[in-house]
């Protein structure tokens, strides 16, 4: 009896997680649709059914269909309303980036969805769309009791709104922007994310030697400086050879260089890098295995998405024993350069940063530290002042004596 061929899987949409224990977990994952577990044998008939249930957006063989809820009831000039305006008719909002789109969307979806007091089946989202300030405080205090920074952004989504709704043309949906005048909460300040040192990426590297995808991530990271949403998208597209530069160029770095524009706002505030590719970093992307398109591929040859590509490399720090985070690195290298000396506008030429806000973090804090290393020694206490005012040398004495 022949054995019936398996079609092929489109790869694009199958992920595979290993957990702490080391078991190998797959999912279906698609941009718009919900994350699928597959728990079937990988390889197995099943595994393609469940597999292609999923691609085709019908419930997996075996596994009832989950029910929708209903949709939420949209009544005129409710702020569920205006918040569907806003995302149909808003020029800026259209602009965003599809990532802050996205976390645009689930701030004042959950703000909407939101009971108006404790137990009540009357949501947030059926008020007036003109929320009063006192109630815009109300909201904020109140999301601020398990996160201070979701306080805060819950008050910017509602000032975006409103800042929209009162400029509408021919006549306004809102009177007045009352988030405008509700004051964000003060934030504790936590370092952020850890930033790595320098013995830390030594115990990295001893785990992932050159030649690993981990060990190529780590200098990815480090050595251009980019954020999680650029390094996932690197490739070979982006890098101009010497002879495609200027020869000014070609001074200050003879090598090859990267250009690209970085993801973060890259559609309503662009910015366009152009950094040179280190020597440490060409030896490392020698001894690496690259995709065409990207530096860093999934074991099915496919690009890795920012989530993704952070979730992996979490998964190797663990694998090291480090504490630090692929954002951590960022931080590092910012680090490392204002210790040895860098401006902030060079820390802006590197990092990609507009303003001179987030660069002087790192210059300021570097100065500090090569100010009072030079000045220490001026905090001795080994001069004092007799009766007439002049300075007496105070005598050194030796080491107490041995009893």
């Amino acid at each position: 009896m022949t054995e019936a061929v398996m079609p092929p899987l489109d790869c694009r949409y199958l992920y595979k997680d290993t957990d702490r224990h080391g078991n190998d977990r797959y999912y279906f994952r698609k941009r718009g649709q919900p994350k699928i577990r597959i728990r079937a044998e990988p390889g197995t008939a099943e595994f393609h059914q469940q597999f292609a249930a999923a691609l085709a957006g019908q419930p997996l063989p075996g596994s009832p269909a989950p029910a929708r809820p209903p949709a939420p009831r949209v009544v005129v000039n409710s702020l569920r309303w205006l918040v569907e305006e806003y995302y149909r008719r808003s020029q800026e909002f259209r602009a965003y980036d599809e990532s802050t789109q996205k976390v645009r969307r689930a701030i004042l979806r959950l703000l909407c969805d939101e009971p108006m007091r404790e137990g009540s089946p009357d949501l947030i989202g059926e008020m007036h769309c003109e929320l009063p300030e006192e109630v815009v405080i109300k909201l904020r205090d109140r999301k601020a009791l398990t996160s201070v920074d979701s306080a805060n952004m819950r008050v910017k989504a509602l000032r975006q709104l409103y800042k929209w709704a009162v400029k509408v043309q021919p006549k306004p949906l809102v009177t007045r922007n009352t988030a405008k005048a509700v004051e964000l909460l003060e934030r504790i300040e936590t370092g952020g994310h850890h930033t790595w040192t320098i013995e830390e990426i030594q115990q990295f590297k001893r785990r992932h030697p050159i030649g690993t995808k981990a060990y190529l991530a780590l200098n990815l990271f480090l050595l251009t400086g980019q954020r999680l949403s650029d390094v996932a998208r690197l490739g070979k597209q982006h890098i101009r050879r010497p002879e495609h530069v200027s020869e000014e160029m070609r001074r200050a770095h003879p090598g090859r260089w990267l250009a690209f524009r970085q993801q973060k706002n890259r559609r309503r505030s662009p910015v366009d890098l152009v950094i040179p590719i280190l020597p440490e970093l060409e030896e490392v992307l020698a001894a690496s295995t690259c995709g065409d398109l990207n530096f860093l591929e999934t074991e099915f040859g496919q690009p890795y998405t920012t989530k993704g590509l952070g979730n992996w490399f979490g998964d190797r720090c663990v694998e090291a024993g480090v504490p630090g985070r692929a954002h951590g690195l960022r931080k590092a290298g910012a680090t490392i350069a204002a210790e040895r000396g860098a401006t902030p506008h060079q820390l802006m030429a590197i990092f990609g940063w507009k303003t001179l806000q987030q660069a002087e973090l790192y210059t300021k804090k570097a100065n500090q530290q090569r100010i009072a290393g030079s000045a220490m020694n001026l905090v001795w206490f080994g001069q004092t002042v007799n009766e007439g005012g002049k300075p007496k040398k105070a005598k050194r004495r030796g080491p107490p004596a041995q009893m």
